[in-house]
């Protein structure tokens, strides 16, 4: 009782001065009604306290902060993932480059079918038709994996393919796509 006097004395005398003669009677009021409570009433009540004072702490402090340090570090591995994945297509595209400027070798309208014969078979992508169109040739895939085609529309420009015309088209599965028409020139 002494300690709990000792601790709300020099709270109560500030409050006091600050908040006038309506805080001195509740305080009065509040301290005449423990004073008349058991001694194990009173140790119940500083245990509930305590619990609460605990409670408060966590739910309103300590979770809080830990849910917005977990975010935040998603977020950030998600940043991390979205630098890798953009630094490796920055190192494909250099790589493409430096193919070109070392003079990869052009393809030829009669080598175009034989060119991409072999690409759709090293990316596993199956043609379900292929056409000649006057100089340029019409391919397309009834489901295709995006990033093999993009790799596939890569290569073909490394030969310095051209793509005249492309018309992709989504697909219920995620990352498939149907190309319903691509047109390339040598």
């Amino acid at each position: 009782m002494s300690k709990i006097n000792r601790i709300l004395t020099p709270l109560s005398q500030r409050l006091g001065q600050k908040m006038g003669p309506q805080y001195s009677k509740v305080r009065a009021q509040a301290l005449q009604r423990w004073q008349r409570l058991q001694p194990r009433e009173q140790k119940m009540l500083r245990a509930m306290a305590v619990v609460i004072a605990i409670a408060i702490l966590w739910f309103g402090i300590w979770q809080p902060l830990q849910e917005r340090e977990m975010r935040a570090e998603a977020a950030l591995a998600g940043q991390y993932s979205t630098q890798r994945y953009v630094e490796t297509q920055i190192s494909q595209v250099l790589q493409a480059r430096a193919n070109r400027q070392q003079g990869t070798a052009a393809v030829n309208s009669a080598q175009l079918n034989g060119l991409l014969s072999t690409l759709s078979n090293e990316l596993e992508l199956e043609v379900a038709r292929m056409q000649p169109q006057n100089e340029s040739l019409l391919v397309v895939f009834n489901e295709v994996d995006f990033n093999r085609l993009i790799q596939l529309l890569v290569r073909l420009t490394e030969r310095q393919v051209v793509i005249e015309a492309i018309d992709i088209s989504e697909t219920n599965e995620p990352g498939v796509v149907r190309v319903r028409r691509l047109l390339i020139r040598a």
